[in-house]
């Protein structure tokens, strides 16, 4: 059927025409008369049927604009429409995913594409969008969370909300450059520098001595271990319960679905996160809480750290005093995955405990810091060793 009519946004009580015919897609807007709206449709098929229809080329489309679709847009019956930002985005995607898609529509998408209405982008031009991201420099990671982005918003597009019948981002590939490098190596502390890092922690910031204790201990994103609370510890079997992330101020999930996981606590560790309840308890009473705070690591007031704060007050002063050249939070993580993998312990049981997807991601970050001794000898390739003979079954079988 060339003419359809469809509810949008579903459940609004608006009902529209979407006309296909002659490869070219428009949308009219009849109101809130379902049966109007049905009627019309049949006496467009009717004249399409006959030949006596004609989409003239100044018919106005009232599909919205990217921009529109995104933000929310009033239409010209003045009824105002919620963008995919805010109706969809928020629901469905993470705070984290939902900031950086904000950001990425802002700075690069709509300035690209904000205007075109969502019937004039197509696959090429997607494609297109992504070879000019790469031309001006951007990495390919950047340019794969562009076109996720795009391709979010269009999905949506499709359905439910049924603008266009197809996603002109599904299927395109975003290539990422042979000589491409990695944004930052992970630069890990050695076990003296480790030692000397957490020794400087306690004797000037004893209040974080034990989120730098865990940090290096257990490998957590710096997010969880900001997200941490008394019921994920379990003192009995040596287990920390992952389950949260705290990314820009909001308390959200793990990076991933492999994120939720259970770590083991070392006897240090987990003696030290004992003493820390201890004295929580005894901090309630001075403060006059009406109860312990839930998280780990907390403020003066009880409520959970934000990373630039930790950052600029704690972390950079405090670490500066070991003398060490500059490292992040996050090389916590690296010393611990490292520090694990020298030691020789097993490849697959790290990358669980560190919360990757695959074992991949971790030998392929971690490969130099793997032991000689848990690598083959290549050059076994070269030549047969002495003691060793090639046969041929066949020939001893007598099969020849």
């Amino acid at each position: 059927m060339a003419v359809k009519v469809r509810e949008r946004p579903k459940g609004s009580g608006i009902y529209w025409l979407f006309i296909d015919f002659e490869g070219r897609r428009k949308a009219k807007k009849v109101g809130t008369n379902k049966k109007l709206a049905n009627d019309l449709a049949k006496q467009l098929e009717a004249k399409i049927v006959l030949g006596h229809f004609e989409l003239a080329e100044s018919d106005e489309s009232e599909l919205p604009t990217l921009k529109q679709y995104v933000l929310g847009w009033t239409d010209s019956t003045g009824s105002k429409n919620m963008g995919w930002l805010d109706k969809y985005a928020k629901l469905a995607l993470k705070s984290s995913t939902w900031s950086v898609y904000e950001n990425l529509l802002k700075v690069h998408i709509l300035p690209e594409m904000g205007n075109l209405k969502l019937d004039e982008i197509t696959p090429k031009l997607v494609g297109e969008f992504i070879v000019k991201k790469f031309g001006q420099g951007l990495r390919s990671q950047t340019v794969k969370n562009l076109k996720n982005c795009l391709g979010s918003a269009l999905r949506y597009a499709v359905s439910p909300d049924q603008y266009i019948a197809t996603n002109p981002a599904r299927g395109i590939l975003v290539p990422k450059p042979e000589d491409e490098e990695p944004t930052r190596e992970p630069d890990p502390l050695s076990w003296e520098d480790r030692k000397l890092v957490e020794e400087i922690f306690r004797q000037n910031s004893p209040k974080f001595y034990p989120l730098i204790i865990t940090g290096f201990r257990t490998g957590l994103r710096i997010g969880e271990l900001f997200g941490l609370q008394w019921q994920d510890v379990d003192f009995v079997h040596r287990i920390i319960a992952v389950r949260k992330n705290i990314v820009n101020g909001k308390v959200t999930t793990p990076k991933s679905r492999s994120g939720k996981r259970d770590v083991r606590m070392t006897s240090q560790l987990a003696d030290e996160l004992k003493r820390l309840f201890t004295a929580r308890k005894e901090e309630k009473l001075e403060r006059g809480w009406s109860e312990v705070p839930k998280w780990l690591f907390c403020t003066d007031k009880g409520t959970f750290l934000e990373y630039n704060n930790f950052l600029n007050r704690v972390w950079n002063p405090v670490f500066a005093k070991t003398g060490l050249r500059r490292r992040t939070p996050h090389d916590m993580r690296h010393t611990y995955a490292t520090l694990r993998l020298s030691n020789g312990d097993s490849l697959a049981e790290v990358s669980k405990e560190m919360g990757h997807s695959s074992s991949e991601i971790t030998y392929r970050t971690y490969y130099k810091w793997l032991p000689k001794e848990s690598r083959t000898d290549i050059d076994a390739l070269d030549d047969p060793q002495p003691s060793a003979t090639y046969t041929q079954p066949e020939k001893e079988k007598g099969l020849d």
